[in-house]
């Protein structure tokens, strides 16, 4: 005896105002129909293909991937037929997702058409758009403030080939010739293993602390001095001699600063809505037809009782002679 799945398998396209029709309303050969496309189990076998055959019967057996498939197949076959309705040309088609090449690169070609237009309709309101970035700046200054940041020299005395009690022998054997008098960047030229900065004399350019490792952070950041020489600090790979050079505290922001981050956030957040937006409606067309017991049939019913594990058998004692 199977177990029949809720006879209301709805589809997560139709979670709106969408009226199923009756399955005699449409051919036992077609799932779902809507104003722009008509979507067959011939699709849905299709699609399935495109997974593994050994997983094929377990997936079939899932309500939700079931509905993921159609999910897919319907909105890749929308969009397909809306490109073919606009003109817009295929973009190079993914290769995920489900549905025809042909219908997936025009599915792409489309969303990519939506999120040009939008892109143009955003500079048309450019002005509007200026005063909500500095609104967004005004509500929440502190979000936008530069972090601390440091300009060092560094020597680094790589571990991997030296082992740890070598390496350290060796920056320490470094930073005394540094502390006795001779040029920072002579003995790093000299020292040094890390070949980017060799030849600089170790100089690094100014850097935050999020962008370094944490212990070796921990040792720069703690210098307080410009021109101050750290003990070794032992990083992730090597041991580091420091030199502070320079030291920028944290401030905040200007709006100039700032204006072009804040105004790109709005512009991606302005496409990703009017995309949304054709999606949704997509999804919440009241012309969608569904044939809710050939979308139930798709799913494969397996009796709970027959998929739970044979009892273990208790081997014999093997007899004593």
């Amino acid at each position: 005896m199977s177990r029949r799945f809720p006879a209301l398998l709805l589809l997560a396209f139709a979670l709106a105002a969408v009226v199923p029709a009756l399955a005699a309303d449409l051919p036992p050969g077609v799932l779902a129909k809507s104003r722009w496309m008509e979507l067959t189990k011939a699709d849905f076998d299709a699609a399935l293909l495109r997974v593994p055959e050994k997983m094929r019967f377990d997936f079939t057996t899932s309500p939700k991937r079931v509905q993921g498939v159609l999910n897919s197949l319907l909105m890749t076959k929308t969009l397909a037929a809306q490109a073919r309705a606009h003109g817009t040309r295929p973009a190079p088609a993914s290769t995920r997702g489900f549905g025809s090449d042909e219908e997936r690169a025009l599915a792409a070609g489309e969303l990519r058409r939506i999120e040009s237009d939008a892109s143009t309709e955003f500079d048309a309101k450019k002005a509007a758009f200026e005063a909500k970035a500095r609104e967004t700046y005004e509500f929440d200054r502190d979000k936008y403030r530069a972090p601390e940041e440091v300009r060092i020299s560094d020597i680094a005395i790589e571990i991997k080939d030296r082992g740890d009690d070598a390496a350290l022998a060796r920056a320490k054997e470094a930073r005394q010739r540094i502390v006795a008098g001779e040029d920072f960047a002579k003995v790093a030229r000299e020292y040094s293993d890390d070949a980017t900065t060799r030849d600089k004399g170790g100089a690094l350019p100014f850097v935050a602390r999020a962008r370094l490792a944490k212990e070796y952070a921990d040792g720069v950041f703690a210098l307080t001095r410009i021109g101050e020489i750290s003990q070794p600090i032992k990083g992730p790979t090597a041991y580091h001699i420091v030199r502070l050079d320079e030291r920028h505290p944290a401030r905040g922001l200007e709006f100039g600063e700032v204006r072009d981050r804040i105004m790109q956030t709005l512009r991606e957040r302005y496409i990703a809505d009017r995309r949304d937006e054709r999606l949704s409606a997509i999804n919440t067309d009241p012309t969608i037809e569904l044939n809710q017991p050939a979308i139930d049939a798709l799913v494969t019913h397996v009796d709970p009782e027959l998929m739970k594990p044979a009892p273990m058998k208790t081997p014999k004692a093997a007899s004593s002679k």
